[in-house]
Formats: structure tokens, C-alpha cells, sequence
């Protein structure tokens, strides 16, 4: 650090002989004797930090009665929690870290980083998903689609990190209506090459914040060393529950559900949708408590862009991570059948109608490109805030994000 220091006053603590101040610089706050004239609180200064005050050259001051206690002048500079010693811009630095290793290793890799666009003109018709509508145009909830058009044009392996946004996702610790996704896609690939990628990049990251394979998460030791574990969704309601699931029918999903002691309405009793739904938010904090963990085996029904498994038709190649109870990355083989796509995209927007929810645009442009003849590979989308929460241990997204929703 250089001598000049550029530095902010939070406090000024005068007295008939000396005046003490307290003075943050970045975010490192320091108790000092001023050896010039006093100061007032919010006031900016060049300063010799050999000699606080002596010579000090004033570049900026707070206007009068704007100097209230959670401001942008202290918002980033407080620790995070009451409990922690970190504060918010300690955690934007790690941020930055862990980004710029994993688009290091993704540009290792030979992919091409694409700037997805923000506005499209269609939505996905997932009953789980809501957009923000833009006029005639959709705010992006996944740059998938424009992905899998990149591939049909001759890209083999492409990546995204950028915002998304889905609407009314604004409750709770880990959601934020405006949130960060890193997407990739492997053509030719299979899903183990997609995980091995998550595997590879989570290590390269710790290493990056010079951390250990067992990491501290919410009071759970984490052992992140790879490979991780991998399960079926039946695997695991069984383990979880002790209800064997046949199948994926409301009968047995209730039962499931029943014996994880779930609440089920009469009215809810014959919705399959709902009430896998239901069970899987049910079991969700029991997965990955202690290891990641891969669930794989996903009905078909619960994806609309999902490839299905060439022995079961009903189960899609989808592999779901999950560290301690959340879900960081949502990974899937594509789905290359134009035909089938189109169908799929129709019943689930059929499905969004008769539950009472909006209606969307398709994609038009994705399936005209669909039509055109899909390479088969691999893909999935990583929540970046969820993992930046995961490496520097915070409970709450707000933690990871240089402005939360509530502070735009």
C-alpha cells in the first residue's frame, strides 16, 4: 500500500485536548489521534497514514443530514453478520475470485464466453418459471435457449455468466428476483463430463481462496472433496422417507410425502405435478448434508428440455446438485428432437393455463432453430450466488451481491 491513502471518517470523538477519529480506509477501520483541525463525520481525505490529519488534503464531505447509519458509505464496509468478522466487500473480493477462476477454467476448456441478450421475445412455459414481461419482450430467466442456437450453428462449446430474472423469486435466503447463472455446454458430451466440470471448477476455487476440501457451511462440515456422491430421486425419497417409489404417480408421491410429514389438502391429493413437488421441497434440506451430492432419474415431467433415458422413457437425463440442503446446478443431456420439443413446450404451457397461471410467448426462434437439427451434448446452469455463498459460508444471498434487491 502506498503511503496516500485515501480514507473516510465514521466517527470524530473531540475533545478540550485532543481529537481521536475513527477512519475507514476500504473496508479497515482505524482509531487514531488527528493532528490537524477536527473533521466532521462522512468528511474524505488524502492522508499520510504516518501522520493522520498533519497535511491532510480534504476531497469530499457528506452533505448535512444525509449521514444516516446504513448508507453506501458504510453499507459494505460492516461485517456481515453480528457473528462474523467479514465484512460485505471482503466477500465482493472473493466474488470476483472464484468468477475469474471459473471462467478461467471454462476458456482452459476451449469454450467460447457468449453475451446472452437480456430481452427475448419468448419465455419458457415451466409451470416454475415466471417472467418479467418487457412490453412485447421477456426479461431472460436462462440463457439456455440461446445457447443450444449457438450449437446448431456450429458451437461446441460455449458458456454464459450473466443475470437472469425470474419474477416473484424474491423470498427467502437464498433467492433474489435479479441473480447471477453460469451456463455451459459440452456438444458430444455426455452428463459425467458435465459433472467432472462443476467437480473441477469448485476445487479450482478453493484453491483460488486458498481454502481446504472441508469447508464450514451454516454449522455443517462440507467434505467437497470430488468425486461426489450421486443418487436417483427414488434413492433418495427412499433414504430420506423409507417409502419405496415404483413410480412417479400421485399415489406414490403422496405416500412419500405423507411419511416425510408433509401437509396435503384434499385438493392436492391427485395433482402428481404438485405433489412431487411438494416432496422433493420437503426432502430437499436432508440432501447433501455432509458431500454434494448428485440426484439423477428426474421424471420427465419435471423438465421441459431434458433428453429422456433410452431404457425408461419417463426419467430424464438430468443430474440436480445439492450441498447442504440447496441446489447449486441443474445439469441435463439436450433434448434434440424437434418435434417432441415443440410438444413439450405446448403441454406445459397447456398445464400453466389450466392451473390459473399467465400465459407466455414460445420461443419461436429457438424451435425454428430446433428444426433445423440439434447436436446432441450436454449442459447446466450453476447458481453463481449460491456458490459464492457456499465458499464464503453466508446464509443470506444479500451477503454475495453488491446490490440486493431491496437496495436499488
Amino acid at each position: 500500500m502506498t503511503i496516500d491513502t485515501i480514507i473516510r471518517i465514521i466517527d470524530v470523538q473531540n475533545s478540550a485536548k485532543v481529537c481521536k477519529v475513527v477512519y475507514a480506509a476500504e473496508d479497515q477501520e482505524t482509531l487514531c489521534v488527528w493532528e490537524g483541525s477536527a473533521p466532521h463525520i462522512g468528511d474524505l481525505f488524502i492522508i499520510d497514514k504516518r501522520h493522520p490529519g498533519r497535511n491532510a488534503q480534504k476531497i469530499g464531505e457528506a452533505k448535512e443530514g444525509s449521514w444516516v447509519a446504513d448508507n453506501d458509505a458504510l453499507r459494505w464496509r460492516k461485517p456481515v453478520s453480528p457473528n462474523s468478522k467479514m465484512t460485505r466487500m471482503e466477500v465482493l473480493r472473493q466474488r470476483h475470485s472464484i468468477r475469474r477462476t471459473l471462467r478461467d477454467y471454462l476458456d482452459g476448456q476451449g469454450f467460447t464466453e457468449i453475451e446472452a441478450p437480456l430481452l427475448v421475445h419468448g419465455a419458457p412455459p415451466d409451470m416454475c418459471l415466471d417472467s418479467f414481461k418487457i412490453e412485447d419482450r421477456y426479461l431472460i430467466t436462462s440463457s439456455e435457449y440461446q445457447l443450444r442456437r449457438l450449437a446448431v450453428g456450429g458451437f461446441l462449446r460455449t458458456y454464459s455468466l450473466t443475470k437472469n430474472f425470474r419474477y416473484g423469486d424474491g423470498s427467502g435466503s437464498v433467492r433474489n428476483p435479479e441473480f447471477s447463472m453460469l451456463e455451459w455446454g459440452r456438444i458430444g458430451a455426455e452428463m459425467r463430463a458435465i459433472e467432472n466440470d462443476v467437480e473441477n471448477m469448485v476445487e479450482e476455487a478453493l484453491d483460488a481462496l486458498k481454502m481446504p476440501t472441508s469447508i464450514s457451511y451454516r454449522g455443517h462440515k462440507i467434505n467437497m472433496k470430488a468425486p461426489w456422491d450421486k443418487m436417483s430421486v427414488q434413492d433418495a425419497v427412499e433414504r430420506i422417507t423409507g417409502v419405496v417409489m415404483n413410480d412417479f404417480g400421485a399415489d406414490s408421491c403422496r405416500k412419500a410425502a405423507e411419511a416425510a410429514g408433509l401437509e396435503i389438502r384434499p385438493d392436492w391429493s391427485e395433482n402428481r405435478d404438485f405433489l412431487f413437488s411438494l416432496l422433493m421441497d420437503g426432502i430437499q434440506p436432508k440432501l447433501g448434508e455432509d458431500r454434494p451430492v448428485f440426484i439423477t432419474d428426474w421424471p420427465m415431467f419435471q423438465t421441459t428440455t431434458a433428453a429422456p433415458n433410452p431404457s425408461d422413457s419417463t426419467l430424464a437425463i438430468r443430474s440436480e446438485l445439492f450441498v447442504c440442503g440447496i441446489e447449486i446446478a441443474d445439469g441435463f443431456a439436450d433434448l434434440s428432437d424437434a418435434n417432441m420439443q415443440e410438444r413439450v413446450f405446448k403441454d406445459a404451457l397447456a398445464l400453466r393455463i389450466r392451473e390459473g397461471k399467465e400465459a407466455v410467448d414460445l420461443d419461436e426462434k429457438y424451435l425454428e432453430s430446433m428444426r433445423l437439427g440439434y447436436p446432441c451434448g450436454a449442459a447446466m446452469a450453476m447458481g453463481f450466488d449460491r456458490l459464492v455463498m457456499l465458499l464464503t459460508d453466508q446464509s443470506e444471498i444479500k451477503n454475495v451481491l453488491a446490490f440486493a434487491w431491496d437496495e436499488v
